[in-house]
């Protein structure tokens, strides 16, 4: 089974897109647990849906081929070997940069962060440096490494990366390019912005150079 961790903003949208058309009602979407949320009613909540897991591992395994969605990695380690993990990571300024700016569209959203962007005129820089994005890449780990993951992809290098995906995991995708909208430059933001993204964001930053160089060992493997 392919436990495939979405992390916003790091083509996640996309490989959903191009899982839900090859595997249908195989694939799994898990959307709720919110892990950037950190109350105690969002701790209690992924703790049950963590638990529930733990109780129908086995038939998790025998109805689904993926699940992908918003979690801590680690939720699905009770699967066992069976599981095999699979995750995109993208550069983390313009990870940030991107989610930035699809908050800043949304002032009315739900979400507590998109409400305090609109409400506070916060920019990029603020958010950067909010406890929940400073370590967002280790959090929707849940503890594993990246050399625990069966499979690495850079959203950068989408197309390369389905390749590998299909030949690590046996599953061909179609090259889809989903919720884009945000990508565009990054001169609209002044120089000390950009600089304080950068800073804050040094500790995804080597997580994201180790993700390159196990993405780079992959496909000399498989490709």
């Amino acid at each position: 089974m392919i436990v495939s961790v979405h992390i916003p903003k790091a083509a996640g949208t996309s490989l959903r897109i191009a899982l839900e058309r090859r595997l249908g009602r195989r694939l799994l979407l898990d959307y709720n647990d919110r892990p950037l949320r950190r109350t105690p009613k969002f701790e209690a909540r992924r703790a049950r849906r963590a638990a529930a897991v733990r109780a129908k591992a086995d038939r998790l395994l025998r109805r689904y081929r993926a699940v992908h969605g918003h979690f801590a990695a680690s939720k699905y380690l009770p699967l066992g070997p069976q599981a095999r993990f699979a995750v995109f990571l993208r550069e983390p300024v313009a990870r940030t940069l991107s989610h930035y700016r699809h908050w800043r569209r949304m002032p009315d959203a739900p979400n507590p962060i998109a409400r305090r962007i609109f409400k506070q005129k916060l920019g990029p820089g603020d958010l950067a440096e909010m406890p929940e994005y400073r370590w967002i890449y280790a959090d929707f780990l849940g503890g594993m490494t990246l050399d625990d993951f069966a499979f690495v992809g850079i959203a950068e290098e989408y197309e390369t990366s389905l390749e590998l995906f299909r030949a690590v995991l046996g599953v061909d995708l179609p090259v889809l390019r989903e919720n884009t909208a945000d990508a565009s430059e990054d001169t609209e933001f002044p120089p000390d912005e950009i600089a304080r993204v950068k800073a804050a964001q040094a500790g995804n930053s080597v997580l994201y150079d180790h993700a390159r160089r196990r993405f780079d060992d992959l496909c000399s493997k498989f490709l």
